[in-house]
């Protein structure tokens, strides 16, 4: 670590050192009820929820990852000394070991060695350590490298991969603000898109629109591209855009995440451009529908399985199932690439459990269709919306209409 280039730091961190205390804090009263005394974190969001660090490349034999104990507010943090200025400039990093540098020189042998010996060093090395055996770095080959080292060193090896983003999934009052910054550059960006929208704009150059208009408004890239099409595409749904042309009387789905200091919150909406089938306009407004009985029928302290359950039953009783593509949601994070959905599904899954609703969850709740029917204008359409929990129940966090609109 370089302490001159701390000493320099002038922009804003996304939190301040209480806020990662008080979530180091959770995190230790998790580990002492699962009986864990360490846990070695990995999951690149996991990282960053608790030290503020965004870095863009977790390469697969990087050993990226925070030690937290639960006996002591002191942590460890392992990367790669090429990272040395992204880990000086991240201000709730307080101790590093280079594990010198499997992203860019070393072999994994040699990082897995330095995590082991510093957690030897540590006292550890025969303690209960919990690893996140399941996440998208590093890899599971070199996850379960580590074990067998930690393993033969005497270590008993657990897998607790979803302990901290079961914490997560509750926010803070900071938290909150920044998932409603994220929604307004949301709504800014799916404006900025909407009035772009003319014949001749490429889809690539609608993107360039939302992201222009993103960053402008202090927002970051999403965990996952923007997802766009329009016309023949507009029911491809986890499609890239293309530099296909839009044109006159073509559907526009367009999908993606506001992003603010790594919170995600998702919204997607179809336009026309000129006045869509009336076919396209029923579907998307009796679909809007399923938001209104939602908000009825869901209250604090339902399992987040409600949601999902009262939008099925809305689809079928509104007649729309033979169209559906999915109908569903899961919880709005913070994220890093390559995904933003969280582990927390309405539909549970993953082990997560069905929790009560509770104030401080996000989680969006998405409306797609496809038309295999030749309608003109484009081959299917959607929306989704994203909840945030608050003391008075569930709030939709967009404020741009559902249906689709004409432009």
């Amino acid at each position: 670590m370089k302490p001159y280039l701390r000493d320099q730091i002038d922009w804003q961190q996304p939190f301040p050192p209480e806020e990662y205390a008080s979530r180091r804090a959770r995190v230790r009263k998790a580990m002492a009820a699962a009986g864990v005394d360490a846990l070695f974190v990995t999951t690149p969001a996991n990282v960053t929820w608790l030290t503020g660090y965004d870095m863009i490349w977790y390469h697969l034999q990087n050993i990226t990852g925070l030690l937290v104990r639960a006996d002591s507010d002191d942590t460890v943090f392992f990367d790669s000394s090429a990272h040395t200025t992204i880990i000086s400039t991240t201000p709730a990093i307080t101790e590093v070991v280079y594990v010198d540098a499997a992203a860019v020189s070393g072999t994994i042998e040699e990082s897995i060695s330095a995590v082991v010996n510093a957690i030897t060093e540590r006292g550890l090395g025969q303690n209960r350590i919990g690893l996140e055996m399941w996440g998208y770095a590093p890899h599971a080959s070199v996850m379960e490298a580590l074990a067998g080292a930690l393993r033969d060193g005497g270590a008993k090896i657990e897998d607790h991969w979803t302990l901290v983003e079961k914490l997560r999934f509750i926010k803070s009052d900071l938290e909150i603000l920044h998932v409603r910054k994220a929604a307004e550059i949301a709504d800014l960006s799916m404006a900025a898109a909407r009035d772009a929208l003319r014949p001749g704009i490429t889809e690539t150059e609608l993107e360039g629109v939302i992201m222009g208009t993103m960053m402008k408004a202090g927002g970051g890239y999403p965990g996952i591209r923007t997802m766009l099409g329009s016309g023949p595409r507009s029911g491809t749904h986890h499609s890239a855009p293309t530099r296909r042309q839009i044109q006159q009387g073509d559907l526009v789905f367009v999908d993606f995440c506001g992003c603010y200091d790594r919170y995600h919150v998702n919204v997607n909406r179809t336009f026309s451009l000129g006045e869509p089938d009336a076919r396209w306009t029923n579907l998307m407004t009796t679909a809007a529908g399923c938001i209104d009985t939602i908000l009825s029928e869901v209250k604090l302290g339902d399992p987040i399985s409600k949601v999902d359950a009262v939008a099925q039953k809305y689809t079928d009783d509104a007649g729309i199932r033979e169209y559906v593509w999915w109908v569903g949601g899961y919880g709005q994070e913070i994220a890093v690439p390559p995904d933003w959905c969280g582990n927390h599904w309405l539909n549970p899954r993953f082990d997560m459990g069905d929790p009560p609703i509770q104030p401080g969850m996000v989680f969006n709740l998405e409306n797609q269709f496809d038309v295999w029917e030749d309608w003109p204008g484009g081959s299917g359409c959607a929306y989704i919306e994203t909840f945030l929990v608050t003391e008075n129940g569930l709030e939709v966090l967009s404020k741009l209409p559902r249906t689709i609109v004409a432009v």
